[in-house]
């Protein structure tokens, strides 16, 4: 582009006197190295916010252009010419004619030389910001998935932990634009058939205000679109699959798919008793059986992770979207899961003091039900071209009862008896929540002045009954919990255009949280049944906590460069009441300087992007409330009323480099972040029998427990990926390093204590791409982990552990197919004693039949070589522990399938 191009696009641009409805846009295309006209070159005008607004034009013989009857908006403008480099920019449209004067396009230095195409189809394809992978460059099984399609494609690794995409964490998957069953990417990827995908987009999806403004704010979230085949969108197609085996071991389930253009419907449903969980059971709600005491209880995933020990379940889910016309869309997700878990559990704790060691030693037997339900939706409403309303509701319910017996004991060097339990717990939890969001989003007739106004609301009611049974002393503790929060919080922002290319915006946020904890314990007397409060182990607790915060930022976005600084003043106030036992109230006021920076730069391949912010988290109820928890008489918690908000520095930088026309990809992904006011753990153990100020009689050897506000956290990690297709084996290369550290500060005995946390972990993986027929995923991984520690220098560990996975799966004579699942690891413990290793060998056989092979037999076999096991070791400033967990042990199954393909031409 010649040196007066972007005075001419600003004449242009700035010209908003007039009030035409639509412009024409001219210029002319040259060579940029001899000035020579371009001729035929397509100079497209792609409208951001509506595609179908969009125009093209030629250029002529002498390289001059006419784009005419351009509307109101932002645009992006695409120039394309054989044998040239393509040329973007983004251009706000006035409503006035103008002439961009002389544009200079780069020749494109690679040449074609003696290469002959036969019906050649790109494998990777980069689209401005989007690459895209074209499905019919990769092969796979007739019955595949997305998650087996995917996994072929360079840069994409799908594993236990989800999908990534070029080094970084896919968050959602999109069904041809549309969010697909709670944006839960690996269900969703598992739900579709790979015969009705034609391509995969990766790229990084604005916000909802940009989409509607047409003005990056820089807030994105890393989604994959999968776009199906044009005649695969009417029809019915799924699958239903049905078997039984060995020790009554049996497993059902069907996935069926509606599509009717946009009116869209799958239905899913499964039931088992073989550790088979699409939706897994992990707390939904935020409840489960586990004492706080000893273990942190689950979080609030959407979906649910796998339990230890052996599971039961039942679950079913439907998920519904349709567009009203030009008005609106409604997507929404239904979900139940029932599960039943076994599990018998041994825990080897090194409890490290000072200059001495305890050992722990624990077997829990457990047995747990759990249910739940799970609603969200997303209604889009477009009350005319310049305001929009979304409203996303959100409802869980959750019902879980357990039972536990814990036979445990701690013990000194000299292997002498410090402390024991055997109790039984039971627990009884409920929990219901519901969540709110809605936005109005409105556009000025001034393009770039907009405005919107978001309102959330949230409501966790979480009720426990939970029973404690010394069997020793024959004695029987009730403990009831009622947990109340209310959240409010409404945000007003207005963003006006700055220049060419700029944007000032300023906001307002207040958020109002109410959170109550009203904890009563009874001590039950075994014959008569009659109860009496113990006022040291109950508490009502309240915690309001109010967020004051305006901010104001400046974003501008101009010839492949965004930048966006932003500068919010937070005041928070936290006021704490202990309603019962002794009265306390504590208010603490916060004031806090929250910059924010950002930035992309596009490169001649790739882009790098970083991002600076700061961000404040309060304690929450259980770290606040100042109450003793002796649900695990060896293992006391209590929480800290005095406790302060923390304050967080976090960075972010990514380098991402695709190379489509050598099918390669290299991407580079560093975090680091600082916590002032770290929430962390002092803990202290009891030398003899002792009772505490609240009254409390603790065993001698028994282990405290309390948070408290410390300073000189960090976190550092990068992971650097780097994809190849390595032609003469027709397979994918993915490499990746993976490096981390963390400080974590503590306290034991009253003395700090530093723990120093260093990982690296590095994979390498074979992914076939040779026919549909043969298909294979072979990888190794390795990876090591030492901490050490300022105090406590005999607590210092380190260990490592070596993986090695076969996942293949051969079509052959007739139909039969030939299925291996090999995965081999082992493990260099802490000592010796901690070192493990084992092979896990999954194998099958099935026959095809039936009408294009839509019929399957199979009969399978679960841990051939009989060696599955399940162990975990966590390395902490204060002790190293394994934990091992009942498994599921060989057995053989006969399962038949069925795969539905009915589509209707459109």
């Amino acid at each position: 582009m010649n040196k007066n191009l972007l005075s001419v696009i600003s004449i242009f641009l700035f010209q908003s006197w007039t009030f035409a409805q639509t412009s024409n846009l001219s210029g002319v295309l040259v060579d940029a190295t001899d000035q020579t006209p371009v001729v035929g070159a397509t100079v497209l005008m792609v409208n951001i916010k509506d595609s179908t607004q969009s125009k093209y034009t030629i250029s002529d013989i002498e390289g001059r252009f006419l784009v005419e009857n351009l509307s109101r908006a932002f645009y992006k403008l695409q120039i394309q010419s054989l044998g040239y480099v393509p040329y973007t920019q983004i251009l706000r449209v006035q409503g006035v004619d103008a002439n961009i004067g002389t544009v200079g396009i780069d020749p494109d230095i690679k040449t074609l030389d003696d290469v002959e195409i036969q019906g050649f189809i790109a494998p990777v394809e980069k689209k401005g910001d989007t690459i895209q992978y074209n499905a019919e460059a990769y092969k796979v099984n007739p019955d595949a998935n997305a998650t087996d399609l995917v996994s072929k494609m360079p840069g994409i690794v799908v594993d236990q932990e989800g999908v990534s995409a070029n080094g970084e964490s896919v968050q959602q998957v999109l069904l041809d634009g549309k969010r697909f069953f709670g944006q839960d990417p690996l269900l969703s990827l598992n739900t579709i058939p790979a015969e009705i995908v034609d391509k995969v987009e990766v790229f990084d999806q604005q916000s909802e205000r940009s989409q509607f403004t047409g003005v990056d704010d820089g807030n994105t979230v890393k989604t994959m679109n999968v776009v199906t085949k044009e005649d695969k969108r009417n029809g019915q197609f799924g699958n239903a699959y049905a078997g039984y085996g060995t020790d009554n071991h049996y497993k059902a389930g069907a996935t069926i798919n509606s599509f009717n253009n946009d009116q869209r419907t799958t239905i899913i449903g499964m039931t088992n008793d073989i550790n088979q969980q699409n939706f897994s059971s992990e707390d939904l709600a935020g409840i489960s059986g586990q004492r706080r005491g000893f273990r942190p209880g689950g979080g609030g995933n959407l979906m649910v992770g796998t339990q230890d020990g052996i599971t039961q379940t039942n679950a079913a889910g439907i998920n519904f979207s349709d567009d009203w016309g030009a008005k609106g869309t409604i997507e929404g997700s239904y979900f139940f899961n029932q599960s039943f878990n076994d599990n018998d559990q041994q825990t080897n704790r090194e409890i490290f003091q000072g200059d001495s060691t305890q050992y722990y030693l624990e077997d829990l037997d457990s047995y747990s039900e759990n249910l739940n339900h799970r609603l969200r939706a997303r209604l889009t409403y477009n009350i005319n071209e310049d305001n929009k309303l979304v409203y996303k509701p959100n409802i869980s319910y959750q019902d879980n009862q357990s039972v536990q017996n814990t036979i445990a004991g701690t013990s000194n060097e000299n292997s002498e008896l410090i402390n024991s339990t055997n109790n039984d717990f039971l627990s009884q939890n409920t929990a219901f929540n519901f969540n709110n969001e809605f936005s109005w989003q409105h556009k000025f007739e001034k393009i770039g002045r907009s405005m919107m106004v978001e309102i959330e609301t949230q409501n966790k009611n979480t009720d426990r009954e939970n029973y404690y049974n010394d069997t020793v002393q024959d004695s029987v503790t009730q403990y009831l919990t009622d947990e109340l929060e209310n959240m409010f919080s409404t945000k007003i922002e207005y963003s006006e255009p700055v220049g060419l290319t700029g944007q000032l915006s300023g906001s307002y946020k207040i958020a109002y949280s109410q959170r109550n904890s009203d904890i009563r314990t009874y001590y039950i007397d075994p014959d008569s049944e009659e109860k009496s409060l113990s006022d040291q182990l109950s508490n009502n607790f309240e915690s309001k906590y109010v967020v004051h915060q305006p901010e104001v930022s400046f974003t501008n976005n101009n010839m492949g460069k965004f930048m966006r600084f932003s500068l919010a003043y937070q005041y928070a106030t936290l006021d704490n009441h202990q309603l019962s036992s002794e009265t306390l109230n504590t208010t603490n006021s916060f004031h806090s300087i929250l910059p924010t920076a950002m930035g992309k730069i596009d490169t001649k391949n790739g882009d790098i992007f970083l991002r600076y912010s700061t961000s404040t988290s309060a304690p929450s109820v259980s770290q606040l409330q100042n109450v003793v928890n002796n649900t695990n008489p060896l293992f006391i918690s209590l929480g800290n009323p005095d406790l302060d908000q923390s304050y967080s520095h976090n960075l972010m930088v990514r380098w991402s480099e695709p190379n489509p026309d050598n099918n390669r990809t290299f991407n580079n992904f560093t975090r680091i972040s600082a916590t002032q006011g770290y929430i962390g753990s002092q803990t202290t153990f009891l030398n003899q029998d002792s009772v505490l100020s609240s009254g409390v009689n603790i065993q001698k050897g028994t282990q405290i427990s309390q948070p408290k506000n410390f300073s000189g956290y960090w976190s550092v990690s990068n992971n650097t990926t780097y994809s190849l297709l390595v032609e003469k084996l027709k397979s994918n290369v993915n490499l990746s390093l993976g490096l981390s550290y963390q400080r974590i500060p503590g306290e034991t005995y009253g003395i700090s204590n530093i723990a120093d946390s260093y990982t690296a972990q590095t994979r390498v993986a074979f992914v076939s791409n040779i026919s549909e027929n043969i298909d294979y995923n072979l990888y190794y991984q390795i990876s090591g982990n030492q901490t050490v520690n300022s105090f406590q220098e005999n607590s210092n560990a380190s260990y490592y552990t070596q993986t090695i996975g076969l996942k293949s799966n051969l079509i052959f004579w007739k139909g039969l197919v030939f299925r291996n699942n090999v995965f081999f690891e082992k493990y260099n413990g802490i000592s010796d004693s901690f070192n493990s290793n084992y092979i896990l060998w999954n194998m099958s056989v099935a026959k095809k039949f039936m009408k294009n092979k839509q019929a399957e037999l199979e009969l399978s076999v679960f841990d051939l070589l009989g060696q599955n096991q399940s162990f975990s070791q966590t390395v902490s400033a204060g002790y190293v522990e394994e934990v091992r967990t009942e498994v599921l042990q060989r057995y053989f199954m006969l399962t038949f399938a069925y795969q539905l393909r009915r589509f209707k031409s459109n």
